[in-house]
């Protein structure tokens, strides 16, 4: 009597499929890793951000109230503009002082991302409004980092 022996193996046309689903399943997981690393350093980035926009309001708080207007206005000392330390990128403050009792401050930042693309509307992080960086129309440098704040007479 002789035994039957049946093998048992996969089929090519499984393999294939088998190959086609792990290559789509890989290919979903790369995109997805390099999607949230970009998220990540831009995270960062925008705390860095925050951070060296809160430094400057503080700067600015600790000054004398009345000369706030004059030194941080465009051509006082130390200006309206400021390099970043903690990335690549510039600063820029607007003062309105309207009310000459009450200062509202305004502190956009824009950097430079480590794939050289330009976050915020100063395009080449020279601090000045130039043609063609005004994409929304407010007559102003914005930033998705722009933090502002009031500051009265103590």
């Amino acid at each position: 009597m002789q035994r039957l022996i049946t093998k048992r193996a996969f089929t090519l046309v499984e393999l294939i499929v088998v190959v086609g689903i792990l290559s789509l399943v890989i290919t979903g997981m790369l995109q997805l890793y390099i999607y949230t690393s970009a998220q990540a350093e831009m995270g960062g980035n925008k705390t860095s951000a925050i951070t060296e926009a809160q430094a400057k309001i503080e700067e600015i708080r600790n000054h004398d109230f009345d000369d706030i207007a004059i030194d941080y206005g465009a051509g006082g000392t130390p200006g309206n503009t400021f390099d970043l330390t903690l990335l690549s990128g510039k600063g820029v403050i607007d003062v309105d002082d309207s009310n000459p009792e009450l200062l509202v401050l305004e502190v956009a930042v824009s950097w430079r991302n480590k794939y050289s693309r330009v976050i915020g509307e100063d395009f080449d992080l020279d601090g000045q409004l130039d043609g063609g960086e005004d994409i929304n129309g407010d007559g102003k440098l914005s930033s998705p980092i722009t933090l502002m704040s009031m500051i009265t007479r103590r």
